[in-house]
């Protein structure tokens, strides 16, 4: 998940931020539509990986999908699959030790596009919050 909430919270220059989305694979698209809907002029993605301390290749691979398609290219779902599936990530989801992982979750991360809404983010009385988006359709011109 390309976590820009998490980044906000850990204090790295994203609060003064316009607006926020905590942004992943199953809602890529909605999200992009969202962040073309209006100001700012910039975007920028951040890949949080596992909670900020270890990349991750889904975050990675989240971030140039959403790059992609924030610059008007159409994107690769099944080469992205593929890759987060050729991982090491994966793996922790069949891990018995970890009962709280399940390896339905895999598969449900990794149907892109799967909803059609964007995860807004906001604080509100110093606590975040996140609120689902429904962006329009059209996409304007790309800031990146």
């Amino acid at each position: 998940m390309c976590e820009l909430l998490h980044t906000w919270l850990r204090g790295t220059g994203i609060s003064k931020a316009d607006r926020l989305y905590a942004a992943s694979l199953v809602t890529a698209e909605a999200t992009v539509r969202a962040l073309l809907s209006g100001p700012p002029d910039q975007i920028s993605l951040i890949a949080m990986g596992d909670n900020g301390l270890k990349r991750t290749d889904e975050d990675e691979l989240c971030a140039i999908h959403l790059r992609n398609r924030l610059e008007g290219r159409r994107g690769d779902p099944d080469a992205i699959r593929r890759l987060v599936l050729a991982g090491g990530e994966v793996e922790r989801f069949r891990d018995p030790a970890r009962p709280y992982l399940h390896p339905q979750d895999v598969d449900i991360a990794l149907d892109i596009d799967r909803y059609d809404f964007a995860v807004r983010a906001d604080f509100e009385n110093g606590r975040p919050v996140a609120r689902v988006e429904t962006p329009p359709i059209t996409m304007s011109k790309s800031p990146i």
